[in-house]
């Protein structure tokens, strides 16, 4: 007999925390079929309305430095019926929660990672019409990235559909960050800041700024700000992005690592690591690829435009921002250039929320009103509509270089990576360093690991459906 969704994932969370490995837990944990029926539509009844004159809580899991006090003050202020709480949740608290009827009202949401599975889930609220009725919004303003928050659930397609929410802030997570001087110093003319290198030119380029002392690296020519520089799920849903191709079956239902095309980029990265132009598992660094560069140990750095806020706040890096430039991120040989969000975080509401109208008004407002409006002009992300991201920062040169880039680079933006619905992101992560670690020190071959890696994330897949399944 099947199980229910919830059911199933709260005896998951409460035998042990080890089934975060399962399709059941992290940020792209196993989903259930959800529906967008009339529920979800904004009629600005709550379903369980309060009161005349009753103040009504709505419950968010934003951040306290997202949505911080000051700003729930002045929310407050002008909404005097509506009291907003934050609720600290990671994804095990939230699942729990979610099983036992008790979800936010407002959830924190990774747009590529979450967002499918949230939808599928029956956990997120259908807000087209919301948006469509807005006099906040104006979805013709709308940036491509808010299609991260679109799904079509008869489909399966991620960055269509129905909108489910909209992002706080985002980035072209794949940006390339250099340092002048290290270029300079080794000889080597800057990248263009608007035509795109090839991921094997971008190694190249890193290979002749490495600099060694005997066996050991003393600067790496390369680095990436969310791991390594070795195959791992980002880099390679991007490069199979760009090739139109994705390490599953088109219906998420299997793995197909075996593929030609996925195999020769393992093989690319397992090269890439052994030419010791980044940490890797044969060079393993304790600081992350932000620290690197920031401390001159780094020539270039795979990030996205938050990092330029990065720079400008770090004690390191805030009086010599003028030794920086950037580039576009790479692309595939013979592939389509695409530069998007790795994250574009935001927000949902919960579907089964009490008070549906208020929730929104909380929503509309953090989003798309004032809060939002001061977050463009702060600069260390950017926003989800065109006119806001003419409020971007400009003022200094090095502002003006990150706006101009940014200005050219919207363009490549749209495009969903592809990661799979039924997968706990992080367990993919696991799985891939847990199998592909061995190859790069002569243990394993590519296709012995695939083989490894193919055979549990299908164990994986399967897990998830029967999760989901009603």
């Amino acid at each position: 007999m099947k199980r229910s969704w919830w059911t199933a994932c709260l005896s998951v969370l409460v035998i042990s925390s080890l089934l975060l490995m399962s399709a059941c837990g992290g940020g792209n944990g196993t989903n259930s079929p959800g529906n967008n029926g009339g529920s979800d539509a904004a009629d600005g009844e709550s379903k369980d309305t309060a009161k005349s004159g009753e103040q009504v809580v709505i419950r968010h899991t934003m951040y306290d430095t997202e949505f911080t006090s000051e700003l729930v003050a002045e929310f407050e202020k002008t909404h005097p019926n509506i009291k907003v709480e934050i609720v600290s949740a990671d994804y095990n608290k939230l699942m729990a929660m979610m099983a036992a009827g008790n979800g936010p009202d407002i959830i924190r949401t990774n747009s590529v990672t979450e967002l499918p599975g949230f939808v599928l889930k029956g956990m997120a609220m259908d807000l087209t019409e919301n948006f469509q009725a807005s006099k906040v919004f104006n979805i013709e303003d709308f940036l491509p990235v808010v299609n991260q928050f679109k799904y079509d659930i008869a489909s399966g397609k991620h960055g269509e559909g129905a909108i489910y929410g909209f992002p706080k802030d985002w980035s072209p997570d794949y940006t390339i960050y250099y340092n002048k001087k290290l270029f300079e110093e080794a000889g080597v003319p800057f990248p263009s800041s608007t035509e795109a290198m090839t991921w094997q030119e971008l190694v190249e380029l890193a290979n002749k700024l490495t600099v060694k002392n005997g066996k050991k690296t003393t600067q790496y020519g390369l680095a990436y700000y969310n791991s390594t520089i070795a195959a791992n799920q980002d880099l390679l849903n991007l490069q199979l992005l760009q090739r139109g191709s994705s390490m599953f079956s088109a219906d998420f239902s299997q793995a197909e690592l075996d593929k030609p095309g996925t195999k020769d980029l393992l093989n690319f990265w397992l090269d890439t690591a052994k030419s010791g132009i980044g940490p890797s598992p044969l060079q393993q660094e304790t600081d992350w690829g932000g620290q690197l560069f920031v401390d001159n140990k780094a020539a270039i750095i795979i990030a996205g435009y938050w990092f330029s806020g990065f720079l400008k706040t770090n004690e390191l890096t805030k009086d010599r921002l003028d030794d920086f430039g950037v580039a576009p991120a790479p692309v595939v040989e013979g592939g389509k250039r695409i530069s998007p969000t790795g994250a574009g975080t935001g927000a949902i509401i919960y579907k089964n929320t009490k008070h549906p109208k208020e929730a929104w008004e909380v929503f509309e407002w953090f989003f798309g009103a004032e809060p939002a409006v001061e977050r463009a002009k702060a600069g260390y992300g950017l926003p989800g509509t065109k006119t806001l991201t003419e409020m971007l920062p400009q003022e200094s040169a090095f502002d003006k270089m990150n706006y101009d880039f940014i200005q050219n680079e919207l363009q490549y933006t749209d495009g969903s990576l592809p990661y799979n619905p039924y997968l706990n992101y992080q367990a993919v992560n696991s799985i891939i360093d847990k199998y592909f670690t061995p190859v790069y020190f002569d243990k394993d071959t590519v296709d012995g690991a695939v083989q490894k890696m193919t055979e549990e994330l299908n164990t994986l897949i399967t897990e998830g459906k029967q999760l989901v399944s009603p």
